[in-house]
């Protein structure tokens, strides 16, 4: 069985504390939801423990079973089997997304090859993979080009940064199913957001608040009810 598991995590962003005493466990197949209002810490902990240099790890432990990722580079925590999609992909000219997703799936075990069959699914054209990675993508479509490559990678822990935004509801499904899918096959899932349309079309585990870089609490999804009618104030 494969886990991630974060422990008494403080991340610094220059001086600055952005989240403190942050712990948590994903093991195979379950799917966290971690929510929170813009400015709470969510996407400084993805990029933190995906090891984005402006996030310092100052405190605490980030273990993919038995590796301690803090000891690796980048991107060794992804040949680890650490996978994340960023809320802000970055635009890479000259390299099509045919080419970077046949490149991922050549180091996955089990990875699909023919990525044009899945177009249709998630509402893409087949010409979608002799595009620039990301060059002149909407954000909805840099998102589906984030879903692409975690579908090529097969990643024993993802963790999605706001996947959803951007996206129609035909699309969200889509990327709904296909992250049931990923969890079915065993891999961990942290998704990240701070709305709950994601979590209507695929129930998570376990859903997580962070306010104000504190993890405030961790219930079943039956909280998501409790968020809803109640929103964050709750526990400011």
């Amino acid at each position: 069985m494969q886990s991630l598991t974060l422990k008494s995590l403080a991340i610094s962003v220059g001086d600055k504390e952005v989240v403190r005493d942050f712990s948590l466990a994903i093991k195979s197949g379950e799917v966290h939801a971690l929510m929170g209002p813009n400015g709470s810490g969510k996407s400084s902990l993805a990029y933190a423990i995906a090891g984005h240099p402006e996030y310092q790890i100052t405190k605490g432990s980030v273990m993919l079973n038995n590796v301690n990722l803090l000891e690796l580079l980048p991107e060794k925590r992804a040949e680890a089997g650490l996978f994340l999609s960023f809320q802000e992909p970055p635009e890479v000219g000259g390299v099509s997304m045919s080419t970077f997703l046949q490149m991922i799936a050549s180091v996955a075990k089990d990875s699909p090859k023919d990525f044009k069959s899945m177009l249709p699914e998630i509402g893409l054209h087949d010409t979608f993979l002799q595009r620039f990675l990301n060059e002149g993508f909407s954000g909805g479509e840099k998102k589906k080009s984030e879903l692409l490559q975690l579908i090529a990678r097969k990643p024993k822990i993802a963790i999605c940064d706001e996947i959803d935004s951007g996206l129609d509801l035909d699309a969200l499904k889509s990327v709904a199913k296909i992250l049931r899918g990923e969890a079915a096959r065993g891999a961990g899932l942290l998704l990240i957001s701070h709305s709950p349309r994601l979590f209507e079309l695929l129930p998570p585990d376990f859903v997580h608040v962070l306010l104000k870089g504190k993890l405030v609490a961790s219930r079943g999804p039956e909280f998501l009810d409790i968020l809803a009618q109640e929103g964050y104030k709750a526990f400011s």
